[in-house]
């Protein structure tokens, strides 16, 4: 069984002529950033000061960091492919954003529709898996069937909520949908039950339904 493949990729938010500070320094070559301690007043810190109790500077590895200056696409295009060829080629595959709020998480998934340019991560892996499949069709005759599910975890505690829910209620006449919740599976591990997961034959409706599960959200 072929070990998991995980990729950790940095952005960095604000004006690009400030990503070497005296506590801070970006190396995209190397893809490194060294944190300097702040209590040395910033810069290196000699042996004589790591003696007395200033800590070394730490130095943090990544497989690519995209400064302020770089693009949507170019965010999309180092982080998306090998996902979606695996997910063509069977495997799982998963990508997500993590930080402090306000930092543009929204903005790397979801982007900005108006500019090509600009489109989001979730908007891309929509476009580029069904090209995928396509070509996959054309070269082997393969069948594929794609399937959406949104679903949105908030407040303090934690509330799991299925943002197609409404959507699935309508189009296939199952009433107002049960709850999204997990069981624990001594097998399977921790399931999620009751979202709702619908049918996505072409890349119209994928992005229909990217669009319905991103209104249906909590403001």
């Amino acid at each position: 069984m072929a070990r998991p493949l995980v990729k950790v990729m940095l952005r960095i938010k604000g004006d690009s002529g400030e990503l070497n500070s005296s506590f801070l320094n970006v190396d995209a070559r190397k893809k490194q950033v060294t944190v300097y301690d702040l209590s040395s007043g910033g810069g290196q810190s000699s042996p004589a000061e790591r003696r007395a109790g200033v800590s070394a500077p730490k130095m943090f590895a990544f497989d690519a960091i995209f400064s302020p200056d770089d693009t949507q696409a170019e965010v999309c295009s180092s982080s998306l492919p090998e996902v979606i060829q695996a997910v063509v080629g069977g495997t799982d595959g998963c990508l997500f954003v993590y930080g402090h709020s306000k930092l543009g998480k929204t903005h790397t998934m979801v982007g900005n529709s108006e500019s090509v340019q600009e489109l989001g991560v979730m908007p891309c892996a929509i476009s580029w898996l069904f090209r995928l499949i396509y070509e996959q069709r054309q070269k082997t005759g393969a069948r594929f069937s794609v399937r959406a599910s949104a679903l949105e975890l908030s407040g303090r505690n934690e509330v799991l909520r299925d943002l197609l829910t409404e959507y699935a209620a309508g189009t296939e006449g199952s009433g107002t949908s049960p709850g999204v919740y997990l069981r624990d599976d001594p097998i399977f591990g921790a399931q999620l039950i009751n979202q709702s997961e619908l049918r996505a034959p072409t890349v119209e409706k994928a992005a229909y339904l990217l669009d319905a599960a991103l209104a249906a959200r909590s403001r």
